[in-house]
C-alpha cells in the first residue's frame, strides 16, 4: 500500500477538524489558567528567552512556543501541566472536550518532513526520528511548499494528527545542528530522545537561536495561545518585553558592518 493511500481526508474530516480546533481554544484557555508563574520562568530560562528575570520575545509567535512547552515539558511530581489538569478535571466520557483532552495526553513532540500535500487539508509526513508515517491535518501547512521540515507538538485525533503550539519551520541544517546538540547532552541516544521533555526544550532552544520563529506564519496571525499567555502573564505579573519593531536587517542576514557574521551574532547582539 502506498503512503498516500493510508489516509485520504474527506471534506467531512476537514470540517470535523475545524470544529475541534474551535473547541480546543476553550479547552486551551482552561488549561493555560493553571500554568504557574514558576513554570513560565523555568521554561523561559530553558528556552533562552528569560533574560535578567524578563521574558523577551523576538517575534509575536514565541509566546505560543513558550506556552506549549509550559503545558507539556514543565514536570512536577512526574506530571506535566496537562496531566495535572486532567487529574484535577477528569474528562467527561463521550464528549468532544473529553476526546480532545485524552488526545492532549498522548501528544508527542516530533520533527516532521512533509512528503505530499492534500491542499486545504494537510500533509502526509514522516517523523524524522521514528521513522513513522502519519497524516498531519493542518490547512496552513498544506499551502506551504514541500521541502520544509517542522518541529512541532503533535496530537492524535482519530486517523490523523494535529499540531499543538507553534510549529517551527526549519531545514536540514537546522535539524542537524539541533540533533548534534542533543547528542552532546546525551539527550539523543540511538536515534531516540533519552528524556523527551529535556530533549524538546534543548531542540526548541537551538531552533530559536537560529531565528526560525521569524519564519512562522498563521492563517490567523495572532494565535489563541498568544492571547491566553499574555492574559496569564498579566495575571501573574511576570515581566515581559515586546519585540522591537521589525526594521533594518533581519537576525539571520549578513551584518551590514561587513564582518561577514550574521547580524544577530555581530552588531545585532
Amino acid at each position: 500500500m502506498s503512503f498516500e493511500a493510508r489516509f485520504v481526508p474527506t471534506s467531512a474530516d476537514v470540517e470535523h477538524y475545524k470544529h475541534l480546533r474551535r473547541l480546543a481554544k476553550d479547552l486551551n484557555h482552561k488549561i493555560v489558567k493553571t500554568v504557574p508563574r514558576e513554570a513560565m520562568q523555568e521554561i523561559g530560562d530553558a528556552l533562552g528567552i528569560l533574560r535578567n528575570g524578563t521574558l523577551v520575545f523576538e517575534t509575536e509567535h514565541e509566546p505560543d512556543i513558550l506556552m506549549d512547552c509550559c503545558l507539556y515539558d514543565w514536570i512536577r511530581d512526574g506530571k506535566n501541566v496537562v496531566e495535572r489538569f486532567a487529574e484535577d478535571h477528569p474528562p467527561m466520557p463521550e464528549t468532544e472536550e473529553g476526546e480532545l483532552l485524552q488526545a492532549y495526553l498522548r501528544a508527542q513532540y516530533r520533527i516532521l518532513m512533509p512528503q505530499s500535500c492534500v491542499k486545504g487539508a494537510g500533509v502526509h509526513v514522516v517523523d524524522v526520528l521514528a521513522p513513522e508515517e502519519l497524516f498531519l491535518m493542518d490547512v496552513g501547512i498544506s499551502k506551504s511548499p514541500l521541502g520544509i521540515a517542522y518541529a512541532t507538538r503533535t496530537i492524535p485525533l482519530r486517523e490523523y494528527w494535529i499540531t499543538g503550539g507553534a510549529g517551527l519551520p526549519t531545514g536540514q541544517e537546522g535539524i542537524t545542528r539541533a540533533l548534534n546538540r542533543l547528542r552532546k547532552k546525551r539527550l539523543l541516544v540511538n536515534g531516540r530522545f533519552s528524556d523527551p521533555h529535556q530533549a524538546t526544550l534543548a531542540f526548541v532552544r537551538t531552533l530559536l537561536e537560529e531565528g526560525v520563529s521569524q519564519n512562522i506564519t498563521y492563517e490567523d496571525p495572532v494565535g489563541a495561545a498568544s492571547r491566553q499567555l499574555r492574559g496569564s502573564l498579566a495575571r501573574t505579573n511576570a515581566p515581559t518585553q515586546a519585540p522591537p519593531p521589525l526594521s533594518g536587517p533581519s537576525h539571520n542576514s549578513s551584518c551590514p558592518c561587513g564582518s561577514g557574521k550574521r547580524y544577530k551574532r555581530c552588531c545585532g547582539s
